[in-house]
């Protein structure tokens, strides 16, 4: 076995461990340098019962391109995007590349040829319904199939623990016992807004938001949504309207 894959198994067996986003995303800049990737990019693609928005969460490399990409409108005809919510394994630009029919999309891969990069898609289904993907690109990218195996182990990581620190960033102490955002969704849902409605207000992902729910039952020790409230309402937990954001 090589060093890289070897890096990999290391990686994958503590990036649960690591408590910053940005040594998460330096370390994986580290494990897919050496197969010859320079960028990477963890894009929300949708979620259910919402509009689909895709959203650049966090990553290295051109950010700023992958917003304009976004703000652009570019995915609309870019067969890439569509491909992620239908396929399940790690595909590439080349792989996809032969379903560019329309002159834009054309244009998009023409240009990243002429900058002589390859790029690998890692497509990531959520159990609540939300699609999410890993984006590599480098100009020497290592793509064989084994590659691609590894590479998207590592990038599902990559990703579930990115979320998980990127939330950890915007979830300071309510009190005690209930984190800052379990107030917040307790105290949203309290208002009569349903799981979705939360999840659009306070711009995070619906199976977030139902896991923020589910850890709120489980220290109010309550099974249902209105007991769990209830509780919090009465030991004056839930978060003043000024201080929902």
């Amino acid at each position: 076995m090589t060093d890289r894959y070897g890096e990999a198994l290391s990686f994958l067996r503590e990036a649960r461990s690591i408590s910053n986003l940005s040594e998460l995303e330096a370390r994986f800049a580290g494990l897919i340098s050496q197969f010859g990737f320079e960028q990477t990019t963890c894009v929300l693609m949708a979620e259910p019962g919402r509009p689909i928005r895709p959203r650049v969460l966090f990553g290295l490399g051109d950010i700023a391109g992958r917003n304009q990409y976004i703000s652009d409108g570019r995915q609309h005809y870019d067969p890439t995007f569509r491909a992620v919510f239908s396929a399940t394994r790690a595909f590439t630009w080349t792989d996809v590349e032969p379903l560019a029919v329309s002159e834009e999309a054309r244009d998009l891969f023409a240009t990243a040829r002429a900058n002589g990069a390859e790029g690998l898609v890692v497509p990531i289904h959520g159990a609540y319904g939300e699609v999410s993907a890993v984006l590599l690109t480098g100009r020497d990218a290592d793509v064989t199939d084994q590659a691609r195996a590894v590479l998207q182990a590592c990038s599902s990581m990559f990703a579930v623990a990115g979320v998980q620190l990127l939330e950890l960033e915007n979830d300071g102490p309510a009190d005690p016992v209930l984190t800052r955002r379990e107030a917040q969704v307790l105290t949203w849902l309290s208002r009569g807004k349903t799981a979705p409605e939360v999840a659009e207000i306070l711009d995070i992902s619906i199976g977030t938001t139902k896991t923020h729910l589910e850890r709120a039952k489980a220290k109010l020790g309550h099974q249902a949504t209105i007991p769990t409230i209830l509780e919090a309402a009465r030991r004056g937990w839930l978060i003043d309207p000024d201080d929902f954001r």
